[in-house]
């Protein structure tokens, strides 16, 4: 048997294999570190800057609190999923590196995922943000 890789796993005594108590620094920079290996990909990359001018449309457009909370759901769901998406695909690539139909299936299900989020959060951008461009604009 071989050993597990994984640093948060430590060996007990008769070879088992048991995790480590991860402090809760060490598990937040965990968190980040999967945050930051993600936000490499063209999709999140794509996504953050979306967000960004929500946050931006949102102070220039003084959006209510309602309304930003909404945007921030919307912002954080977005990523949020962008992220799942990416340890689904990373942990298919490694367990099917050929093509298999599961593999297939399981990828277009979790970016199926996101963009029904990412389209949800279309709608609510346009629910919150256009009827003030219209007015912006004088239409």
């Amino acid at each position: 048997m071989t050993e597990p890789s994984h640093t948060n796993l430590e060996q007990q005594d008769g070879g088992k294999v048991r995790p480590s108590g991860f402090s809760l620094v060490k598990s937040f920079g965990c968190a980040f570190e999967g945050i930051a290996r993600t936000s490499h990909e063209r999709n999140f990359r794509i996504e953050s800057a979306v967000g960004v001018l929500a946050v931006v449309l949102g102070f220039a457009l003084g959006i209510s609190p309602t309304e930003w909370l909404a945007v921030i759901i919307c912002i954080a769901l977005v990523l949020a999923l962008e992220c799942v998406n990416d340890a689904i695909e990373a942990v298919v690539d490694m367990v099917s590196p050929e093509w298999h139909p599961l593999a297939k299936k399981a990828k277009d299900a979790v970016a199926g995922a996101a963009l029904i989020a990412s389209l949800a959060s279309l709608a609510v951008g346009i629910v919150v943000f256009l009827p003030r461009l219209l007015a912006l604009l004088g239409l």
